[in-house]
């Protein structure tokens, strides 16, 4: 007789086509579930799996995963943990609720399902968002509504997806958090980018050492004398500048610099959609009277 997967404790309390919450609890062959094609975790521990593949071996499977028909078999919706766990347990059938959804409906309850997980990857949160973005039409201020999140914080987990594949590597790898990549998105070359985060990785760097060094290396140019060289004074202006620089950039969100210039200076603040300037514009303008 195969393996089943129902936990002793569900068991004694639903069977097969029971109704739960509206879904239809069935047990179904493990075969028969292909993953979701939009979840956005493509890091799984080995030793978590393994450690709830034990535990599922003693006890059964505790919530069921939620799948939905379609002409080939069932396509997953939420529980891939699970199910790969379920799979190195050795299980021939699982415990599920079937809940009817089209092809669209899937894919955003698999996204929001599991962007409500603290654990996952920022990578993997930013390319759920833009995924939700895409295949919705969404602006970031309709995403963040829908998510129950910050439009700043929907803004500067997105603008990971501008880190080079290097550089991206080490977020998966969780050899940078998501602090050090975004100040890191600040020096825009790839070389420049990759070299820091070597330094970060291997010295074991804060995000605010980190900061300051990206600071240092967008004050260099090669019009300029070092450091060393210039006057004291103009060495204090320049961190005035830095420190300005990072004030706007932090209220903006958007990569900000402060150029000294013969007579006086100037500000220069980088966007790379239109949505940004237009959010930018609003922003300067909201004192600005009606007439």
């Amino acid at each position: 007789m195969g393996r089943r997967g129902l936990g002793r404790g569900l068991s004694a309390l639903i069977s097969a086509g029971d109704s739960v919450g509206g879904l239809r609890f069935e047990e179904v062959p493990l075969s028969a579930i292909r993953p979701n094609t939009y979840q956005p975790r493509r890091n799984f521990s080995e030793e978590s799996l393994r450690e709830l593949a034990a535990s599922i071996r003693e006890v059964g499977i505790l919530q069921p995963l939620v799948i939905r028909s379609t002409e080939t078999g069932f396509e997953l919706i939420a529980g891939e943990r699970r199910l790969r766990a379920a799979q190195e347990a050795g299980l021939d059938r699982v415990p599920v609720l079937i809940r009817e959804a089209a092809e669209s409906e899937s894919m955003e309850m698999a996204l929001v399902e599991n962007l409500q997980r603290e654990d996952l990857n920022p990578l993997e949160t930013a390319a759920a968002y833009q995924a939700l973005m895409d295949s919705f039409g969404l602006t970031k201020d309709q995403l963040a509504v829908r998510l129950g999140k910050s439009r700043a914080g929907v803004a500067n987990t997105l603008r990971l997806l501008g880190l080079p594949q290097s550089v991206r590597e080490m977020v998966l790898a969780d050899q940078l958090s998501e602090g050090h990549a975004r100040a890191l998105l600040a020096l825009e070359l790839e070389e420049r980018m990759l070299h820091l985060a070597n330094k970060v990785r291997t010295e074991s760097l804060s995000v605010r050492k980190t900061e300051e060094l990206v600071r240092e290396e967008l004050a260099k140019s090669p019009e300029r004398a070092t450091a060393a060289e210039k006057p004291r004074q103009d060495q204090e202006i320049n961190e005035d500048h830095d420190e300005v620089a990072q004030l706007i950039q932090d209220t903006l969100l958007l990569p900000t610099r402060v150029r000294t210039l013969r007579k006086g200076g100037k500000v220069e603040i980088r966007f790379s959609e239109k949505e940004e300037l237009n959010a930018l514009v609003a922003l300067l303008t909201a004192n600005i009277p009606s007439e």
